[in-house]
């Protein structure tokens, strides 16, 4: 883990959360979109979800439809999901099959993406299928968890967070060896910063979070840091212990490595695998999904127990403070207040971690945010 990071920029005065404005604002999530999201790595789906030759998988993407498929080469291929004939759908939800064939005109294309045949056209002069096919989006498999960016000149991810894919291994041997088990997902009714805030402070677990404070991690060694040169925040604790853990928790520690800006890759102490992803739809909105992996994809009774108390205690408390949060954010008497920031930059009830947050985000938009904002 990195050593802590000193917040302070040499000021005597601490630092203010940011203004609502930046979880209010349409032309600011617009912004948003256009200069973070659309450039940044997102997660799809597990490559459990898709093992054999024509699987496919299809999803929404900010507003746009898109598959992931199995080609018959074993590749992961992901393609925006309309037909380059007249724009229908090509597939829906998931399933498996030999060649994509459009409902429409049933233009169909092989697995790799390449126009196989359009009926009617084999005598139509200057119709080339060589020079017809599906548009890619680039797509990379980062420890068995598929993920998908628009930007097709992005750095791969072991660039974008360096050292995360070492430090998982290092936590968790067999986590590329891991099977999805489980998902459930919720309506947060909040700006996804609101939502990727709270999961990065634990300032509040203590007094809302009981549960997994006693059950999961061990309050007095919990810390979050950035780690290493990406932007990646890792929380760390040693296991819960006593009669509050949740289960056998021995064999490793805590471990969660949040990956700028909507997803975050956990290890429950043991070696229990978890996801949040978070999939924002408007400026006040964002769904969030919890998922669970386990070696044969089965969820057993200890997973079943440890999906249920997380369901029903850190997951629905989280939802209604973020709620709250974004209610807050639109009242006339909000005055952002300082970040509490403890000495030396670590431990449970700090927050630094939101000041390295804020940072990287308006260094992604803010100052475009500003100028939008400007008379």
């Amino acid at each position: 883990m990195n050593a802590p990071v000193d917040f302070s920029c040499g000021e005597a005065a601490p630092a203010l959360a940011l203004p609502a404005r930046y979880y209010t604002d349409p032309a600011i999530y617009a912004l948003t979109r256009e200069q973070l999201f659309d450039k940044s790595w997102h997660y799809v789906c597990h490559a459990s979800h898709l093992p054999e030759a024509g699987d496919y998988y299809a999803f929404e993407l900010m507003d746009q439809d898109l598959f992931v498929a199995r080609g018959r080469d074993d590749v992961l291929r992901c393609f925006y999901n309309v037909c380059q004939h007249r724009g229908h759908t090509l597939v829906q939800d998931t399933g498996r099959t030999r060649v994509l064939v459009c409902p429409y005109h049933a233009w169909t294309y092989e697995l790799s993406g390449k126009l196989r045949a359009a009926p009617g056209s084999q005598k139509m002069p200057g119709f080339d299928k060589s020079k017809i096919c599906l548009t890619e989006v680039r797509l990379e498999v980062f420890l068995g968890f598929v993920f998908v960016n628009f930007d097709g000149d992005a750095k791969p991810m072991d660039e974008w967070f360096p050292g995360v894919r070492e430090a998982a291994i290092m936590l968790c041997p067999d986590i590329e060896e891991k099977i999805f088990a489980h998902e459930h997902e919720a309506q947060e009714f909040c700006n996804w910063m609101v939502a990727v805030e709270n999961y990065n402070e634990c300032y509040h677990c203590g007094h809302v979070h009981k549960a997994f404070a006693d059950g999961v991690i061990d309050p007095g060694s919990y810390d979050i840091q950035p780690y290493g040169e990406g932007r990646v925040l890792h929380h760390s604790s040693k296991a819960a212990s006593g009669d509050g853990a949740w289960y056998d928790t021995s064999g490793s520690d805590y471990g969660s490595f949040y990956l700028f800006p909507l997803f975050s890759l956990q290890i429950y102490p043991g070696g229990v695998v978890n996801t949040y992803y978070w999939r924002p739809t408007a400026p006040n909105d964002t769904i969030v999904h919890r998922g669970w992996f386990s070696k044969d994809g089965v969820v057993d009774d200890q997973l079943q127990a440890v999906i249920d108390l997380d369901r029903d205690t850190t997951f629905a408390e989280d939802l209604l403070l973020v709620k709250e949060v974004q209610r807050g954010l639109g009242s006339r008497g909000y005055r952002p207040g300082p970040l509490v920031v403890a000495e030396g930059g670590q431990g449970i009830n700090s927050e630094h971690s939101i000041a390295a947050l804020h940072r990287w985000f308006l260094d992604s938009v803010g100052g475009a945010a500003d100028a939008e904002r400007a008379p």
